[in-house]
């Protein structure tokens, strides 16, 4: 076949052997291995599901040793206060109280712990399902596990609802708390120390607006990034179950890679709060001792020891709550790899690829080039 003059196309030496892979919704994978994403996710979901297994550990410990600090630790400073020639006393049902609050703090515990342990089952749930899954195309068959992991889902999205609307109700409330505390702190000092209520005068109408306003602006942004945050996991959380319960979703990895970046923010500050703890753990572990005589000075015998009994149970919080957020800043690690390597798993799942272009080139009338990406309209 001979070509006219003029026509300079010349047909390429090699065609390429099939187009890119594109997922369900006509995007290209990207650098997409499925070996790889398994072996990450199987990987990451192990590491969760360890250390979430500590973090349990660690948190009932932390729940029975606060109970006890809270009615132990209470008694034993109001029997430190109230002894004879101190002048002070206490009603009859305050240790009723200390019973109270440490039982309230073994519910609020309760609560937390039965939470981890939710999602822990969610995740390894989920991980089990699309590690043991040949076929992650959706919509698909549901996962043997659907319904109880559609039952884990429901729990755990109210309870990340609940903690968005908390977060929101607490700063409200927080802000309400200001003038009265305001109110209130003026009219006990005038009632019990008449001669320095000219000291409270500034405590006026101005002044409490302006200490609302001013913990409204202190706390509005810390509660929009909980809420973007708690949001940003619920859709992770509810596209991966959908996909896990045969139903047709969006795609997965965007949402894993808003989830993996607001969980970056969140290893950033909790460095921050550690390195924090740590600094001031030992620095009061230093300091204190050293001072426990000069705070000593010019109170009753009888409370000398409560006073080191406080120095070092301020000290052994301070170190706990730096385990505790070390555990957190480990845990997002894997969370972050076990969200993105869940993302690109369903993705690729999707995966299909074009028609392969031919690999003889049609023939045309004179004058016309063969249309070789024929193939791929």
């Amino acid at each position: 076949m001979t070509r006219p003059p003029g026509d300079s196309w010349t047909p390429p030496s090699t065609l390429p052997a099939s187009a890119p892979a594109i997922d369900a919704w006509s995007r290209p994978v990207l650098n997409s291995d499925s070996a790889a994403d398994r072996n990450a996710l199987a990987r990451a979901s192990a590491q969760l599901n360890t250390w979430l297994g500590v973090l349990l550990v660690v948190l009932v410990v932390g729940a029975v040793a606060s109970a006890l600090a809270v009615f132990l630790g209470g008694r034993a400073g109001l029997n430190a206060l109230s002894t004879p020639g101190s002048g002070v006393s206490f009603p009859g049902y305050t240790n009723g109280l200390l019973g109270l609050a440490a039982l309230l703090t073994l519910v609020w515990a309760a609560i937390y712990l039965g939470l981890v342990n939710w999602a822990r089952e969610l995740l390894k749930r989920l991980a089990s399902w699309a590690l043991s899954s040949p076929d992650l195309s959706a919509p698909g068959a549901p996962a043997p596990d659907a319904v109880r992991t559609e039952q884990l889902r429901r729990t755990l999205s109210g309870w990340l609802t609940f903690g968005q609307w908390g977060t929101v109700a607490g700063v409200v409330f927080s802000a309400a708390l200001v003038p009265i505390t305001l109110v209130l702190t003026r009219r006990l000092t005038e009632q019990y120390a008449p001669g320095s209520g000219s000291d409270l005068a500034g405590f006026g109408p101005a002044y409490q607006t302006v200490q609302t306003v001013s913990s409204l602006l202190s706390s509005v942004p810390d509660a929009v990034i909980v809420w973007l945050i708690l949001g940003a996991i619920r859709r992770f959380m509810n596209l991966v179950v959908g996909r896990a319960r045969g139903l047709a979703t969006g795609p997965v990895t965007p949402a894993a890679k808003v989830v993996g970046n607001w969980f970056v923010l969140c290893m950033v500050l909790l460095g921050v709060a550690l390195l924090n703890l740590l600094v001031v753990g030992v620095a009061l572990a230093v300091l204190l001792p050293l001072a426990q005589q000069d705070f000593a000075v010019g109170i009753p015998e009888s409370w000398h020891a409560l006073l080191g009994l406080l120095i070092r149970g301020m000290v052994g919080f301070l170190l706990f709550a730096a385990l505790v957020y070390g555990l957190y800043f480990a845990l997002l690690v894997f969370s972050r790899s076990y969200a993105l390597a869940m993302g690109r798993l369903l993705d690729a799942g999707t995966a299909s690829r074009v028609p392969t272009p031919p690999t003889m080139l049609p023939t045309g009338s004179a004058g016309d080039k063969p249309n070789i990406y024929k193939g791929y309209q």
